[in-house]
Parts: structure tokens; sequence; C-alpha cells
């Protein structure tokens, strides 16, 4: 008797259901199945649920950490209780030894070495996709001899769904800000707006579809305010600060806090406290003061106390990063309960000493 060979047909629908449920990793693996699993993992309507249902999938936050000269993907445990949970390190990646700053939003990471002819470069967590900038400051180094200071900024506009890069540049000759669309532009833009005289040493953080930075801004050079940089018209806005001075800048970070934009000062961090200041509207700015908990902690710290704020966790605390003799914490702060509470990190190589940590939801696309 013939054997009689039924072929088992899945429809399309049910595949699309069923992979908008799954990490990225399953899904890379999945894009050699066939061409329709391919096709389907790059569509912009999968996409979008992909990433809508990863806000909620368990594993669909990660946390993405970073030293020197390694970065390492993480992702949060929970075991039904508040605040109690594990960072587990899930992969290791060296993606460049060499890159030392970075800039993160909305899934899509931008890392880059200062003072440095290398090209910046646009890293996809999810996928481990790397795509390489232009070079402009090669060129530049070429034309005029010298290196010039330079800072990255990567930001997304929602409504048009586009990543930009704002390049800021300096050195002795001129100051200019660029321009790049991910996926549009071939080159960089030299921006039209007036343009600030950027803070190349402090980092900036993206909220809402406008890029933030400490700027001077004024007949004093040494008066720090911060600039706002519109993704969608590309055009700057000045918003002043309270007293503050050129020399208390470098104890700033800018941070979101329940989507808005943030300002902490860690000058004060050994005596037990930290200051926050949270934009509410325009220029008002509304004063916090943040009782620290390590104290109790600080004989056992591997170094001095390395504060990092470049994100949010998914219960929109603010994250602080603790190396200890012992290992590596991350402390988490809810600004609304005004209370503290714990992460262990573990899995990390031996020696590990954590620079930053920023959360990302899993994107299918650069």
């Amino acid at each position: 008797m013939n054997s009689i060979r039924k072929e088992v047909s899945i429809p399309h629908e049910i595949i699309f259901e069923i992979f908008s449920w799954l990490p990225a990793k399953s899904l890379m693996r999945f894009k050699c199945v066939s061409g329709f699993c391919n096709s389907l993992v790059s569509r912009s309507d999968f996409t979008d649920i992909h990433r809508c249902r990863s806000r909620t999938r368990p594993g669909g936050t990660k946390f993405f950490l970073h030293e020197d000269r390694a970065f390492y993907t993480a992702e949060q445990k929970e075991d039904g209780k508040d605040f109690a949970a594990l960072l587990q390190i899930v992969s290791f990646d060296e993606i460049y030894p060499a890159y030392s700053r970075l800039d993160c939003v909305n899934g899509l990471f931008c890392i880059w070495v200062p003072a440095s002819v290398e090209p910046a470069a646009i890293f996809n967590p999810s996928t481990r996709e790397v795509r390489f900038l232009p070079n402009l400051n090669k060129d530049i180094c070429w034309r005029t001899k010298f290196f010039c200071q330079e800072n990255y900024s990567l930001g997304f506009e929602s409504g048009e769904k586009k990543y930009k890069v704002l390049l800021s540049t300096k050195h002795a000759q001129y100051r200019k800000n660029w321009v790049l669309t991910l996926g549009i532009d071939e080159s960089w833009r030299e921006t039209q707006s007036i343009s600030p005289d950027i803070v190349h040493i402090m980092p900036g953080i993206c909220i809402n579809g406008v890029i933030y930075q400490f700027v001077y801004w004024s007949t004093n050079a040494n008066t720090p305010a911060i600039a706002g940089f519109d993704i969608k018209s590309e055009k700057f806005n000045i918003i002043a600060l309270w007293n503050a001075s050129y020399h208390m800048v470098v104890d700033y970070k800018l941070i979101e806090v329940k989507g808005k934009l943030a300002v902490t000062n860690c000058e004060n961090l050994l005596s037990g406290y930290i200051h926050l200041w949270i934009l509410e509207i325009e220029d008002q700015w509304k004063s916090y003061i943040i009782r620290t908990i390590w104290n109790g902690i600080y004989s056992r710290i591997r170094s001095h106390l390395q504060i990092t704020s470049l994100c949010k966790s998914r219960n929109g605390d603010i994250l602080f990063i603790v190396n200890l003799k012992s290992g590596t914490l991350c402390l988490c702060y809810d600004v609304t309960r005004q209370s503290w509470s714990k992460l262990e990190i573990t899995g990390l190589p031996k020696e590990s000493f954590i620079k930053g940590i920023g959360s990302y939801v899993e994107r299918l696309v650069m």
C-alpha cells in the first residue's frame, strides 16, 4: 500500500499571530525557514505589532550594560513581588572594544569614540545588526590637520517614524552641528538653525521627539543652559536653568522621569542625598531631594560610586549603578513612591566595571 503524504499548511495569519509574540532571537532564526517567514519579519505592520507586544511580553524589555571595552545584554526576571527582580546576563558581545561612548533611544544605540577618526556606528542589540555612519570627522581632520571634538545624539520622531543623528563638532576654527536621517541621508547636513555651544563631554537624551543637551548660551560663556533640538523641524530651543555655574555642570545628568525632562545633581552624593529637578512647563523646574541608601555599603565599593541615569525601567524608576567588590548592583528609585529597590546583576565576567545601563524594547529593524 502506498503511503499518502499530506502536507500540513499553517495559514499565514496564524503564523503572523504566533510570530508576533516571539523574541527577536527566535525570529532571526525563523527567517531561513521560508520566503514568507523571511519577508514577514521585515514587514512594517508586523514589526510595529511585534514591538508593541514586546512592551508587555516577559523578556521583551531588556537592558544594555556597558564598560569602556565591552557591552552586555541582560534580561529582568520577575518573581511576583514588587521590585523583586534579577538581572540575568543572557549574552555577551564585544562589539567594538575601542568604543567608549553610547547614546540610546527606541531600541537602537549610537556608539562612538571621542576625538577619533573611527566612524560612529548604529547598533541594534535585538538583531545584532551594525551600520557605520559617514565619517565626517575623518574628512575634517584631513582638511584642517586637527582632531575636532565631537558629540553624537540619536533621536527618534514618532510621527514620521524617523531616526536622526545630531552631530556636534568643535575645534579651533569653527563650531557646527550636523544632522543625518537614518535610511535616507547618505551624508551629513549642516543645521540651518542657530547652533548653540554644546558641552561635548556631557551626553544628551531624547524625550518625545526632542534631543536635550547641555550648552553654553549667553554673553557669559560660563553660564550653562539646556538646548532642545526638535527632531522634526531640526531647530534648537533654549531652556534656562536655575542658578547653575559652569563648575556644577560636571555633576549634572540629563534623565527622563515619567516622560519629562529632568536633571540630577550628584555633587552631594556621599553626603547622603541627590538633588533632582523636573521640568514641568517651559522654564519652570520643580525641585526634589532624594535621600540615598548606599552609605552603609560605601566600604564595599570597588571604586568611586558610578552613577548612571540613562534610562528608566519598565516601572519608571531611575536607575543607578554601584560597582561593589563583591559584584555590581543596580539601585532603582521610584520618584512617585519615594522608595528604593535593588536589582542584583549576575553572570558578568569577573572584575567587570559597569559604567552605564540603558533599557530597550526589542526592535526588528534598523
